[in-house]
């Protein structure tokens, strides 16, 4: 890590009903499942041991519950930040993957990685707002390590930012699990923040094999 450069600790929030439902969330304000919950202390442990000197959240329920016992652990507060929400999926939200699918299949597949949403964002809309949030977290904790907790969908969106892949190629990063981590080094640039450094706690590459899955 660059000497000014901040270390972000991203996780994906835990599961929750409608994940295990396979309904299309958004920006619906779902609470953890008990599994859930479990995973945001299996989370919290996993950190225990690195020295974190802020902790951010989405101001979603999902992603604020995850936060909480990370930020517990390390004596500090969640910031609820919504440049860290999850898209919003617009005429998606409470559909099943084979609705969206039936519905809109031009949209479905690799599409929807680089498409926005009926009634809702565009994948751009919201990378640009994720790296709002995150310049406003590098500006105020250089050479700090910061936890972010965020969303699926946000959080490959961010990821792509990182790997330097545009929007269309987001489909080659690989999906991250609920509870799970990835960290990235960010740094102001002039009047831009630069994120990199993309590494996986789980061990895992951050591409697919399959540009298309």
């Amino acid at each position: 890590m660059e000497s000014s450069s901040t270390k972000l600790l991203v996780v994906r929030h835990g599961i929750t009903e409608w994940n295990r439902a396979g309904l299309a969330q958004g920006t619906a304000d779902i609470d953890l499942d008990e599994e859930g919950r479990e995973q945001a202390d299996a989370v919290a442990d996993r950190l225990a041991s690195f020295e974190i000197d802020a902790v951010f959240s989405s101001d979603l329920k999902r992603a604020v519950q995850t936060a909480e016992p990370i930020a517990a652990r390390h004596g500090l507060k969640v910031v609820q930040d919504p440049d860290f929400r999850e898209v919003d999926q617009g005429e998606w939200t409470g559909l099943t993957t084979r609705e969206i699918r039936r519905r809109w299949p031009d949209l479905w597949g690799p599409a929807r990685h680089y498409s926005a949403r009926p009634g809702g964002e565009s994948p751009g809309g919201v990378r640009r707002r994720m790296l709002r949030g995150i310049t406003r977290v590098a500006r105020d904790h250089p050479r700090e390590t910061v936890v972010i907790v965020s969303h699926g969908a946000a959080i490959r969106w961010l990821s792509a930012e990182a790997l330097g892949y545009d929007d269309r190629h987001a489909a080659r990063i690989r999906g991250l699990s609920n509870g799970g981590v990835v960290t990235m080094d960010a740094r102001i640039e002039g009047d831009r923040v630069v994120v990199g450094n993309l590494v996986r706690l789980d061990g895992g590459t951050p591409d697919l094999d399959d540009p298309n899955a």
